[in-house]
């Protein structure tokens, strides 16, 4: 059976509601060359930018080895940070919006034909989002669904998400209490929005299982 490994490019973003059984590997202290492409692999997400490779010299590597892996058909699940490096990677261009997206949101689905109804179980819940950095996608890449972002979309083997599934109390909580954040989100119902959060967190948690295991088979 394949293993699924999960790159972690930012220690305060973990696997959250993502199964505990997962192998988790530091982006910074990986040896790209070892992976086995035949596993399965979710690029989780970070507070730097796909394009701070200068800043962060390991996501150099890391966007090198995902090219390689998405033109392999290696099987890649990106989440936020994760889907904009897929997108920087293979001919997209991730940059810095002028807007920030923050909360709960419907997606508004566009193409989700031939996907075996994946991420079909994001059209009937609402998504969580934070963030400012987004992405151009790749010319080969089909975008399944968007708010004012892109949202969901594929290319070859591999999905990104820029909206948070695995989000849990305690991840949330971690990425609030710095001062950029409370800056950042200033603008925003903050009170309001974690609290629609925290009270659909065990939905999230059951739609975050079953796209996983649905993914994982896929």
């Amino acid at each position: 059976m394949n293993k699924t490994i999960a790159i972690v490019n930012d220690p305060d973003v973990t696997l959250g509601t993502l199964p505990s059984s997962i192998i988790t590997i530091n982006a910074w202290e990986a040896d790209w060359k070892k992976f086995n492409l035949n596993d399965n692999y979710i690029i989780l997400g970070g507070h730097m930018g796909a394009y701070e490779d200068e800043k962060y010299e390991y996501l150099k590597k890391e966007k090198n080895w995902i090219k390689y892996a998405v033109e392999c058909n290696t099987k890649i699940l990106g989440i936020c940070l994760g889907a904009q490096l897929i997108a920087d990677s293979t001919g997209g261009e991730a940059f810095l919006s002028k807007e920030i997206e923050f909360g709960l949101k419907d997606l508004i689905f566009i193409d989700n034909e031939n996907n075996e109804n994946i991420v079909d179980i994001f059209e009937s819940n609402k998504v969580f989002t934070w963030h400012r950095d987004t992405f151009d996608l790749p010319e080969k890449a089909v975008l399944i669904a968007k708010t004012n972002f892109p949202q969901i979309f594929k290319i070859q083997n591999s999905f990104g998400l820029q909206f948070h599934p695995e989000i849990t109390k305690n991840l949330f909580l971690t990425w609030y209490s710095s001062d950029l954040s409370k800056k950042e989100l200033a603008g925003f119902n903050v009170e309001e929005e974690s609290s629609n959060l925290f009270e659909n967190l065990d939905n999230f948690r059951q739609v975050m299982h079953n796209f996983y295991y649905s993914w994982v088979e896929y």
